[in-house]
């Protein structure tokens, strides 16, 4: 498997660039070898998603995301649904780019701000 994360690791790691790198590819990987998160490499694109679960609900959250996107509509999308029924989710969370919202044709349920701290 660690091939594969290697192979896929430069769509991940632009998904980490654009949140803000609150998390090394290392850390990522140290979740999914803890069992904490599942990497789901595809041929162009690859996605890391983990159950979150809250007092009321439990959520598939993806996590990471990169790739063609394409393929992660076509074949993530509805790979990640199954997952999310698998894991008795009741939720799918998605938080990133706005594009997103079109690729999942999911509704948008708020907004991440963010403002770096002044040195």
């Amino acid at each position: 498997m660690f091939e594969e994360w290697q192979r896929c690791s430069g769509w991940l790691q632009e998904a980490l660039d654009h949140a803000g790198n609150l998390f090394s590819l290392e850390d990522v990987w140290q979740e999914v070898v803890s069992g904490n998160a599942i990497f789901l490499p595809g041929i162009d694109a690859a996605v890391v998603v983990e159950v979150r679960v809250y007092p009321q609900k439990r959520v598939m959250n993806c996590w990471l995301a990169g790739g063609n996107r394409e393929e992660l509509e076509r074949v993530f999308a509805p790979m990640i649904r199954y997952f999310a029924k698998k894991f008795e989710c009741e939720l799918i969370m998605i938080q990133g780019r706005a594009g997103w919202k079109r690729v999942f044709n999911m509704q948008q349920c708020g907004v991440v701000l963010v403002e770096k701290v002044q040195s």
